[in-house]
């Protein structure tokens, strides 16, 4: 039991040292991967801006009371709870054909570019905030202009169409659209650092299973590490230097 715990920390002791053997190769590995992914990502990755709304949903019941000519009117704590139940359904109406199809037309009108529903679904994406009834609506595009226009599209839009299909609901917009100064992608930071990290997993990964499938001999130890015998003696390597004017005739 004792040969084989030393077997594994002589062998976890050789890996380290062929890394160290090595690191120079490492660092240049991990280096050139990283420069490669931050000049993709720089150069060859075409940027993409983000605009967002942020609206809110409340499916309430009002009940009123008359006193002294006054009302009131009163929002049931269950409607709160029965709006963010609802928020997933109000989700998929917004990106619904009815409502993106009068979102692409809009745009259309506006601006002279023409976005499909299907590529309208692939650049808006809708989540509720934080478990609440408020939604907030992101825009994805190329053309930071464009993302502004289609989200304050989607806001002046989709009120009107959920309130049609469910009754009682109340649809408010909390904020509108800015224009973005910077792209939300590529992150060039984030992926030069893991281009870097892949490009050392990869080198190190490489060079221990190099050393693994090795199976030549190189010295005394490699012997002793392999068949745990001793080595009783070595032949001696012996350099010869011819003269050439041993062979020429006298």
């Amino acid at each position: 039991m004792n040969n084989t715990n030393d077997l594994e920390q002589i062998d976890i002791k050789r890996m380290i040292e062929i890394v160290l053997d090595r690191i120079v190769s490492i660092v240049v590995i991990t280096l050139v991967f990283g420069l490669i992914s931050f000049a993709l990502s720089k150069y060859f990755i075409t940027p993409k801006y983000e605009s967002s709304i942020t609206m809110y949903i409340n499916n309430r019941r009002s009940t009123t009371s008359i006193d002294q000519e006054n009302v009131e009117t009163k929002t049931l704590s269950s409607d709160i709870t029965a709006s963010q139940q609802l928020v997933p359904t109000y989700i998929e109406m917004l990106k619904s054909n009815n409502v993106l199809q009068t979102v692409s037309d809009t745009v259309e009108k506006k601006t002279g570019e023409v976005y499909t529903v299907n590529k309208l679904k692939g650049m808006i994406e809708a989540e509720a905030v934080s478990n609440t009834e408020i939604i907030k609506v992101s825009v994805r595009v190329v053309d930071a202009a464009i993302a502004r226009e289609i989200a304050n599209t989607i806001a002046d839009v989709a009120p009107e169409k959920i309130q049609n299909f469910i009754e009682r609901s109340d649809v408010r917009i909390i904020d509108r659209a800015k224009i973005s100064t910077s792209p939300v992608s590529p992150n060039v930071r984030n992926n030069t650092i893991l281009g870097a990290l892949l490009g050392l997993v990869l080198s190190i990964s490489f060079i221990l299973l190099r050393e693994l499938f090795d199976v030549r001999v190189k010295s005394a130890d490699d012997l002793v590490m392999r068949f745990q015998y001793p080595v009783l003696g070595s032949i001696p390597e012996i350099y010869v230097s011819y003269d050439d004017n041993v062979f020429d005739e006298e």
